[in-house]
């Protein structure tokens, strides 16, 4: 008589609580030989059966498997809760006794159930897979609240994103150190304005990250990287934010907000094809489409709107070379001369001084106002120990106290993030805009275009003239250059003045 053993535990942490698979086979084999019975196939299967919405492929596969060999009349499992733990699956079971003539035998039980089966035989079944079931209930509900509760301590309750790792001794969650500064690298390409999704995700790859099975991370990966606020110290669990997370944040919420604005937005980079050099860099100033460009007679290239919301006459056909030439009045206007660069330096090296006592002076302000909110909650705390206080008050106060430290350690976080190198900085921005013309016009088209992406994060193309829209710091440049009030009035004999 042919047979067929199936035995399944939930998941592999089983195996150490006494379900073991190898355990369960052992006990069918010793069955069946009792019983004269032949084993034909045997399933080790791994996975839950407590819903009946989640598809159970290896046991849906013993089911068709045990209706199209007819020869096979007896099913062995160890007990009816390895068998299932939800009705719908029951009814299954009950199919293959009353229309295939099945007859199911349950090891640790030495129980059969076969189509002479009683009317109590069929409800003490019904009851064993409803206890199966209220269990499965049970350890579930436990699950969710002491997951809840870990989310409610601080500790992320799921599997670490990328960036980070699973700590299986303290149960937190750890900074993967190899993943970790590409992490920082994406939010800081995407907040620049100059990578769409799958840019950055090519470039990094050729950095060198890596999922974890060491693939290529995908653009919709990397989109939902860019969403996580775990990234900033915070982690969202049920729909809800936690702001008093405890693993160690990789990037400052302010860099995090950046690449928020840059995703939201319409102008997303793309790749430029190849050939057009300017190409992606302008929008007409008519009708706001994309400005390409297009090779006329083989030989030249031509800029102009792409018509994507209809033609019109305005911004018509450019040579290329007319439009380099365009794009110098751009670069003129934050184009600084020597005389004022040497006053803004000695402006930026008072500015510089005055920010550093400015900065500390705020930091010293934040320490303290996040003693005062974590001895207030420390304080609740003790109120609602001593039930003095009720769940809906103490609910209230408290989310308000942590969202109030987590305020004040981002604000304490920005300011330490602050660059120390602003000053150093600044003078090489300074450089750069002394030397930006001359520089732009020594460069070839492909040095230009460079030049171009580095000081604006778009142009708009109109009839005979180029407007850019500035990046900082070059678009406070050009406002303070554009007007007098904010800059001195410099003389060419006696240098600056006001």
């Amino acid at each position: 008589m042919s047979a067929i053993l199936y035995v399944r535990v939930s998941s592999l942490e089983q195996e150490k609580e006494g379900y073991s698979l190898d355990a369960q086979e052992k006990l069918g084999i010793d069955y069946a030989k009792k019983n004269k019975l032949n084993i034909a196939r045997t399933w080790k299967v791994v996975e839950s059966a407590w819903s009946s919405k989640k598809v159970r492929l290896e046991f849906n596969q013993m089911i068709d498997y045990a209706k199209k060999h007819p020869e096979i009349k007896h099913i062995i499992f160890d007990i009816t809760d390895r068998m299932t733990r939800n009705d719908f699956d029951k009814l299954k079971i009950l199919e293959l006794i009353k229309e295939h003539d099945k007859t199911i035998h349950f090891s640790r039980s030495n129980k059969i159930l076969n189509k002479h089966a009683t009317p109590e035989d069929i409800f003490m079944m019904d009851i064993e897979v409803a206890v199966a079931k209220k269990m499965s209930n049970d350890i579930s509900r436990k699950s969710q609240m002491g997951m809840l509760e870990k989310a409610e301590q601080g500790v992320y309750p799921g599997s670490a994103p990328l960036g980070y790792l699973n700590n299986k001794e303290t149960r937190e969650i750890d900074v993967d150190e190899t993943r970790a500064p590409f992490v920082k690298q994406l939010f800081e390409l995407i907040a620049s304005g100059k990578y769409s999704l799958g840019m950055a995700s090519d470039y990094l790859y050729k950095e060198g990250l890596r999922s974890r099975k060491g693939n290529k991370v995908p653009k919709s990966a990397i989109a939902k990287m860019l969403r996580n606020p775990m990234y900033y110290g915070a982690f969202r669990y049920k729909d809800k934010i936690y702001h008093e997370a405890k693993h160690e944040p990789l990037i400052s919420k302010c860099l995090f907000e950046k690449a928020q604005k840059i995703l939201s937005g319409r102008n997303r980079p793309y790749k430029t094809r190849a050939g057009f050099t300017f190409n992606n860099l302008m929008r007409c100033g008519n009708c706001d489409c994309r400005v390409s460009g297009e090779m006329k007679k083989k030989r030249y290239t031509y800029y102009h709107c792409t018509f994507s919301k209809g033609r019109h006459g305005c911004a018509g056909y450019f040579r290329e070379e007319k439009i380099v030439e365009l794009f110098e009045e751009p670069i003129k206007k934050i184009t600084i001369p020597n005389d004022l660069y040497l006053w803004m330096i000695d402006m930026l090296r008072e500015t510089s001084q005055d920010t550093a006592k400015t900065n500390e002076k705020r930091l010293c302000e934040l320490q303290k106002e996040l003693g005062t909110a974590q001895d207030r909650l420390s304080r609740l705390i003790d109120v609602k120990l001593d039930n003095s206080i009720d769940n809906e008050m103490y609910n209230l106060k408290s989310e308000e106290y942590k969202n109030r430290i987590f305020e004040v350690k981002s604000q304490i976080q920005n300011v330490n993030r602050l660059n120390p190198n602003f000053f150093d900085d600044g003078c090489k921005t300074l450089e750069l805009c002394k030397n930006l013309y001359s520089e732009y016009v020594r460069q070839d088209y492909t040095g230009k275009a460079e030049i171009l992406k580095t000081v604006a994060s778009n142009y708009t193309l109109h009839d005979l003239s180029i407007t850019a829209t500035y990046r900082k710091p070059f678009s406070i440049l050009a406002k303070g250059l554009s007007r007098s009030k904010w800059l001195p009035r410099v003389d060419s004999n006696h240098g600056p003045n006001g």
